[in-house]
């Protein structure tokens, strides 16, 4: 009765230290690598400061772009909604936490010199370097998008899928799409480290990253 009582407490034993040695490694696989390097960037233009960290070559900021024009200046518009609407409680909170939306040409135009809208090549080797886990290697956020429809100048449709997917512009156009109308974004889900790329009509309003080689 000894040994066999002693038997399954090995047993145990060794199944729980295997399930904890498997949980370690899934960790491990799902945890980006430390950066390379860190800084911080002051925009010129409003005296917003980021945060980066380098991967490689590539510097890439850890906070969406929230650059947004002087109230009643069109550059052309750079937010899904007028400025003035986020001084309404919700889409305040969004804005502060999550930055602006950005449409496809509106995003090409609000990079500030010496730093660039990513490529596809970018965020894969982003996403190479840090074992999938780029959520976790440039503090991704999972702010959703707003589509360009009817409701689009309406706070109460500021976002789709906050805290569930992140949608990030790629500079790149999707050269098999009808007249060029759409551009590549990167998409992230909430329990998944790694991303998936595709591409949609670039009128709708996405978060938006900078890169820049490495200083």
């Amino acid at each position: 009765m000894m040994k066999t009582r002693y038997f399954l407490y090995s047993l145990l034993a060794v199944i729980t230290l295997t399930m904890t040695s498997c949980g370690d490694d899934d960790e491990k696989v799902k945890t980006a690598p430390a950066p390379d390097a860190t800084g911080t960037w002051t925009d010129d233009r409003d005296q917003t400061e980021y945060g980066w960290v380098r991967y490689g070559n590539l510097e890439w900021t850890t906070e969406n772009l929230r650059f947004k024009p002087a109230e009643g200046v069109t550059l052309p518009s750079l937010t899904p909604v007028n400025p003035s609407y986020y001084n309404d409680g919700v889409a305040a909170k969004y804005y502060e936490t999550f930055g602006f939306l950005y449409d496809h040409e509106a995003a090409l135009a609000a990079v500030p010199e010496g730093w660039r809208l990513p490529t596809n090549s970018d965020w894969a080797d982003l996403e190479a370097r840090c074992g999938g886990d780029i959520k976790g290697a440039v503090k991704l956020l999972l702010g959703g998008y707003q589509r360009n429809d009817d409701y689009a100048q309406q706070i109460h449709g500021i976002d789709y899928y906050t805290y569930e997917y992140g949608y990030y512009w790629s500079a790149d156009i999707d050269e098999s799409k009808p007249e060029e109308n759409f551009a590549y974004y990167r998409k992230l889900v909430y329990n998944q480290a790694g991303s998936t790329q595709s591409s949609m009509d670039k009128t709708n309003y996405l978060s938006v990253r900078l890169v820049r080689d490495a200083q």
